[in-house]
């Protein structure tokens, strides 16, 4: 389900009990029909780099053969819990957040809520019941995070929730106040080209000391997360990654 591949395809299958020879056979079966291949590879979190493992095949041929029926690839890749797109060296931005008093979860979740258009959607964005732990286990592993460095994570709303808030107030620290406000007006105005290649070389420097104080920080991190909130419910969008509308998402998308 994730975009870039972190768990090769045969122990993949195997977590759910079939072998490779087992999955090569029910594609054989059902060559004639992709739209039964996509939907199975869809609801057990197989990617296209995994189909290309099991059929020896290139991950473009694969995508047109899904597109023969007016499916895509990337649907299927992008279905990961946090992130859905290859964050590279980004992804050691994404980690859990540890701070205590004005920057902790507990503090962020009220400053965030009072800056929501509609509070209820707070609770559903993490909620472990909205995401797909597809083996039932009561962990989120790579493939379903999207995300390698982490682990396997217990499938808790407040574990997505740490991950969310930790990774806001990294993205935000890598930032110095010029290149905030470079980005800020380049997301005004649409510009969606360069804002990725400002956003991208911005995040892999992180300026020492950090430009913000606690309470600009506070406020930053905590409008930035109902925005996200606001757009993962409320616009056009297919992304469904908590992070996917963050400024991670829009410097690797």
């Amino acid at each position: 389900m994730s975009v870039k591949s972190f768990i090769p395809a045969e122990p993949y299958l195997n977590s759910f009990g079939i072998t490779i020879q087992q999955a090569q056979k029910f594609i054989d079966l059902n060559i004639e029909h992709p739209e039964i291949i996509y939907n199975t590879a869809r609801d057990y979190g197989v990617t296209t780099a995994m189909l290309s493992e099991i059929e020896g095949i290139p991950k473009d041929v694969i995508n047109t053969y899904f597109e023969s029926v007016d499916k895509e690839g990337m649907f299927i890749d992008g279905m990961s819990i946090i992130v859905n797109s290859d964050l590279g060296a980004l992804e050691l931005l994404v980690n859990f957040n540890n701070r205590t008093g004005s920057l902790s979860n507990t503090s962020l979740r009220e400053e965030t809520l009072g800056k929501l258009k509609i509070k209820t959607d707070y609770d559903p964005f993490f909620s472990e019941t909205m995401k797909r732990d597809l083996h039932n286990d009561g962990i989120y592993d790579a493939e379903e995070l999207g995300i390698g460095h982490l682990g396997n994570v217990p499938a808790k709303g407040e574990n997505l929730e740490s991950i969310f808030y930790g990774s806001l107030i990294n993205m935000l620290s890598a930032l110095d106040k010029s290149e905030w406000n470079q980005i800020t007006g380049l997301r005004d105005s649409g510009n969606t080209e360069k804002l990725h290649t400002i956003l991208f070389t911005a995040l892999s420097e992180s300026p020492s000391p950090v430009a913000w104080s606690e309470v600009e920080l506070k406020n930053m991190v905590a409008t930035e997360a109902a925005d996200i909130i606001d757009k993962y419910w409320h616009s056009d969008s297919t992304l469904i990654g908590i992070l996917d509308h963050s400024l991670l998402g829009l410097a690797t998308v």
